[in-house]
């Protein structure tokens, strides 16, 4: 059931929590409201959606991609200037706000400023660590709002469900002229290399033995 506030935002700031998952709501009256703490909290098409925060090994496989990312940021600085675990994709065109939440999220131009707004950014390449509390939001749902924002030009995704210790890596790319993601499996301790940034290369079980 979707539900729609009643009134604006005024005064003492409504609790937000997973109750209100399914709510309309714009992105205004969201970072207006106090969250409750464990869940992280998303729009998509002005519904809230509410899941529970990352398990230890989700946070682990996530901070693995960011530190490839990073290690390339620092010898690449051209490519990708900043490399986020905290940052808001803003997809236009949609029936109302949508800013899903990716677990690791690289930009190739970043300059810092202390008006800087997630609306001003888009990412390059974005990562999601599958749980299997929300599978299908980062092998589905995000799939496509990833491809609509428009300037992604890859989506990694760790998919740690079969074997925690030894997750599976999906790079979905956007080719020149194509309307649908080029997808690439690649079993752990495989490398990918990425044609799109040169010289980056992914091997998780490299990565997280360092």
């Amino acid at each position: 059931m979707i539900l729609r506030l009643t009134s604006p935002i005024v005064g003492r700031k409504p609790l937000l929590g997973p109750e209100h998952a399914g709510m309309y709501m714009t992105v205004e009256e969201m970072n207006r409201a106090r969250l409750s703490s464990g869940y992280i909290y998303e729009l998509i098409d002005g519904i809230l959606n509410v899941s529970p925060k990352a398990s230890p090994n989700h946070d682990f496989w996530a901070s693995v991609a960011a530190r490839v990312l990073r290690n390339y940021s620092d010898k690449h600085p051209r490519r990708i200037q900043h490399v986020s675990e905290g940052s808001v994709v803003v997809i236009r065109g949609r029936p109302g706000d949508t800013r899903p939440e990716p677990d690791v999220a690289a930009f190739a131009e970043f300059k810092r400023s202390s008006q800087l707004r997630w609306d001003d950014l888009s990412p390059v390449i974005v990562a999601e660590v599958i749980s299997p509390r929300r599978a299908a939001k980062d092998a589905s749902r995000n799939r496509h709002l990833y491809w609509a924002a428009g300037g992604i030009v890859e989506y990694w995704i760790i998919d740690p469900s079969q074997n925690p210790d030894a997750p599976q890596l999906t790079i979905h790319v956007r080719r020149p002229g194509s309307v649908d993601w080029s997808t690439q499996t690649v079993s752990f301790g495989k490398t990918y290399k990425s044609q799109a940034f040169p010289k980056l290369a992914v091997n998780l079980k490299d990565a997280a033995a360092r």
